[in-house]
This record gives C-alpha cells, sequence and structure tokens, in this order.
C-alpha cells in the first residue's frame, strides 16, 4: 500500500504555478505599462507562495526530521537559504515596471524573465531533491498516521485564502487519480460552505468532462 505523501503534492502545484507565471513573463509585452503592471501584480502572490511553502517546512516538518537527519535537513535548510536571496532579488527586479518610459520597462521586463527563470531552476531542483532525500526519510521515521497528523496542522493554521490558492493550484498540477483521493478524504472533515467552495473551485480550474470524474469520484 503507497505511504501517504507529505511532499509531492504540494511540488505539484508549485511546478504548476512556476510554468504558468514563466509563461506569463516571457510572454508579455513590457513596453505596454497596464501589461508590465499586471503581470508585476500577478507574480506577487507567487513569489510569497513560494516562501511560504520553505516557512511552513522550517515551521511543521524539518524541526520534526532534524534530530533523527541532521545533516540532510541542514542540506535543505541551506538550499532554502539559496533559494531565499534569489526571491529577494527576483522581488527586486520588478522595481521599475509601474511607471517611465517604454525602453526601461522592456530592460526591467527582460532581467525580471532572467531572475525568475534563475530562481524556478534552483527552486525545481530542490524540490527534486526534497522528494529523493526527504520524503523517504519522512516515510523511514514516521508513521503514515504521524504524518497526516503533520498536514492537518499544517491545514489548519493555514490562512483559509492562501490554503485555497493552494488548492486552486493542486487542481491544475494534480491528476485526476490524485485530486479524486485528496478530496474524497478532506471532504469528511469540511463544513457545507467549504465544500461549496471547493465544487465551485474545481469547475473553475479544471476542464468540465475532468472536473465532473474528479467530483464524482470523490463523493462531492
Amino acid at each position: 500500500m503507497p505511504r501517504f505523501d507529505t511532499l509531492t503534492p504540494i511540488h505539484k502545484a508549485i511546478r504548476a504555478m512556476v510554468y504558468h507565471a514563466g509563461g506569463r513573463l516571457q510572454t508579455t509585452d513590457f513596453a505596454s505599462g497596464s501589461r508590465a503592471a499586471a503581470v508585476a501584480a500577478d507574480l506577487a502572490p507567487v513569489l510569497r507562495l513560494l516562501q511560504d511553502h520553505h516557512t511552513t517546512e522550517e515551521v511543521y516538518l524539518y524541526p520534526l526530521l532534524e534530530p533523527l537527519e541532521g545533516e540532510l535537513v541542514g542540506a535543505m535548510l541551506a538550499q532554502h537559504q539559496t533559494v531565499e536571496r534569489l526571491l529577494r532579488v527576483t522581488e527586486d527586479a520588478c522595481t521599475g515596471l509601474d511607471g517611465g518610459e517604454a525602453e526601461v520597462r522592456e530592460a526591467t521586463g527582460a532581467g525580471l524573465n532572467r531572475r525568475f527563470n534563475e530562481l524556478v531552476a534552483v527552486y525545481l531542483q530542490h524540490l527534486a531533491e526534497e522528494e529523493d532525500r526527504v520524503l523517504p526519510a519522512t516515510w523511514k521515521h514516521f508513521e503514515d498516521a504521524e504524518l497526516i497528523a503533520i498536514q492537518g496542522r499544517i491545514i489548519a493554521e493555514m490562512d483559509p485564502g492562501d490554503l485555497f490558492q493552494w488548492l486552486g493550484w493542486m487542481f491544475r498540477g494534480l491528476n485526476r487519480a490524485e485530486l479524486t483521493a485528496m478530496l474524497a478524504g478532506a471532504r469528511q472533515g469540511m463544513p457545507p460552505e467549504a465544500l461549496e467552495a471547493v465544487r465551485a473551485l474545481g469547475a473553475s480550474s479544471m476542464e468540465p468532462a475532468a472536473w465532473e470524474e474528479v467530483r464524482a469520484g470523490a463523493g462531492l
């Protein structure tokens, strides 16, 4: 029976998010002030969610794993520091997109594309290494019930708005079987208004036929 996976679903959501953001960046005409401002506004929550994911790991997972896998956790936290430096560089690269001459915005946009690509390259490698090394370590040291409890605490203490942002990216990043299993388990503890919000989010995030298959399979 497959073990409970605390990392891969959220990592798939991150990949969907950064692929989408990267596509928008590289196709934006930064000579247009309105388009430049819009893509910068859309990028801000992406960068914040990337930082929040690291913070979540550092608060809820790594303190439990560090006494058991100190060298591994130390290596992952060092990678976090590198990513967070690149996040700050990318945020700084947005400066200049909210006004000025078209030529300046074009140069700023080109620089932002490069900085974001550098960030994503490092971030995706980090996610792959976590899945290759950290995920097996969680299975070695924790029972599924403990891993489920960790995830439950994360969800319970997360801002509802952020939770639905992550869920929206999961709808775009997970396959149908993964979504069906996730929602079938989650619906047990959801109040009716939350279930309705999830249905609306799923319907707006997925192709109708795909969502109907997931909705029916999950009992929503």
